[in-house]
């Protein structure tokens, strides 16, 4: 009887193995320390590896590594997709990197600025733009706070469905042209001050994780300018300026901003507007000879006068569309958040009153007054029926 026992055993021990046993299916992932895309790398593992899951806590699960590394994986890395988020890029250097200057310049003008300048950079962000500003205990405390004596955070991710539009990978040259994004419109500075910082990027933080890409890396840089924009880059890093901050009325405003500019990522809006200019990007090769023979201040004049006539002739009617989808991805996940989501219509409403004597063609934010009063038409005005808050005391607290 013992023998039969024991063999039972066995078998349900081989079975239990067998049933945990996963491979990794995307073509990078991150073995964190615990479950959270904030929480240190221990390894990154590759499309086919295989590890055994060991427990499964929401939406990641332990694994452990045939090499015996232990950590947590985001679900994500066990579901077949034909492209997906490369993480292992958005740690490496980019200074040594030749980019491809008319990449950049396409994807600058299309997307925040009518003026490119190469030579004002933040050149320590522009080498190294992803920061990782959220802890580990902070983060806690945050959502600790923020869903105390309210409904879970699970609550309201179940009340509110999101599809994702597809995985999608981020290529070494939007990796460029983000650090070159990251290092243009850091050239003001940072803000020095670490509990904004750091609570801004908490209530990124959460809004990340209200997404579909819930473990995906997010760094936000507060500039320390008065002027008004905010921008994200294609590796999810996010450009929010102080005036921005000040412009702000609370908690619910921030996250729908934050929201919106996280969504272009999700979207995917920089790599299709790089696919829609693929024959202007094809010119890489004949700038390169260029540089070499009129030297860099001609090859300069001549990206800003191509880009600008690319401006004109393609990007306006793009540019709304991608707006308007932000608006509209970026209220669900501040729904799955917890936030009113109308703090959208009235962060618009009140840019458009004070950003509408700017012109719009010279203004580095893509909160354009010229298309802001069909997009606010599109957007809820009243808050949800339910828990939804908007945080204005904490807001006002953190920032002011």
């Amino acid at each position: 009887m013992k023998t039969i026992q024991c063999i039972t055993v066995m078998l349900v021990l081989l079975f239990c193995g067998a049933a945990f046993a996963e491979t990794i299916q995307v073509s990078s992932a991150s073995l964190r320390q615990k479950p959270g895309s904030f929480y240190p790398v221990v390894k990154t593992l590759s499309k086919g590896d295989e590890v055994t899951v060991l427990k499964t806590r929401g939406m990641w699960r332990q694994a452990r590594t045939p090499g015996g590394v232990s950590g947590w994986l985001s679900e994500n890395a066990f579901k077949a997709q034909g492209r997906s988020i490369d993480y292992g890029l958005m740690a490496q250097d980019t200074s040594g990197r030749r980019m491809a200057t008319v990449m950049v310049t396409a994807a600058v003008k299309g997307f925040f600025e009518n003026t490119v300048r190469t030579g004002n950079l933040n050149q320590a962000l522009f080498e190294a733009p992803f920061v990782r500003y959220v802890t580990p205990e902070g983060y806690g405390a945050f959502k600790r706070e923020t869903f105390s004596g309210r409904r879970s955070h699970g609550y309201f991710l179940s009340k509110t469905a999101v599809a994702s539009k597809g995985p999608f990978f981020i290529s070494e040259q939007m990796v460029a042209v983000s650090a070159y994004i990251t290092g243009r419109l850091t050239a003001p500075g940072l803000v020095n001050d670490k509990s904004l910082v750091a609570y801004v990027n908490n209530v990124a933080q959460l809004v990340v994780e209200s997404s579909e890409f819930y473990d995906f890396p997010i760094s936000v840089h507060v500039v320390d300018t008065e002027a008004i924009f905010a921008n994200a880059t294609p590796m999810g890093v996010i450009l929010v300026s102080k005036g921005m901050l000040r412009t702000i009325r609370s908690e619910n405003e921030l996250a729908c901003l934050l929201a919106h500019e996280l969504s272009h990522v999700t979207l995917h809006h920089g790599a299709i507007e790089t696919e829609a200019r693929k024959s202007k990007i094809h010119a890489e090769d004949a700038f390169a000879e260029m540089d070499d023979e009129l030297g860099k201040d001609e090859v300069e004049q001549e990206l800003d006068d191509l880009a600008a006539d690319m401006y004109e002739h393609a990007i306006r009617g793009r540019k709304e569309v991608y707006e308007m989808e932000a608006d509209a991805r970026g209220i669900v996940y501040a729904k799955r958040a917890g936030y009113d989501p109308s703090g959208m219509a009235t962060l618009l409403t009140r840019l458009r009153r004070i950003q509408a004597d700017v012109p719009w063609d010279e203004e580095p934010s893509h909160w354009l007054p010229n298309s802001m009063g069909r997009r606010i038409k599109a957007l809820p005005r009243k808050a949800p029926s339910g828990d939804y808050v908007n945080f204005g005391s904490r807001y006002n607290r953190m920032v002011r």
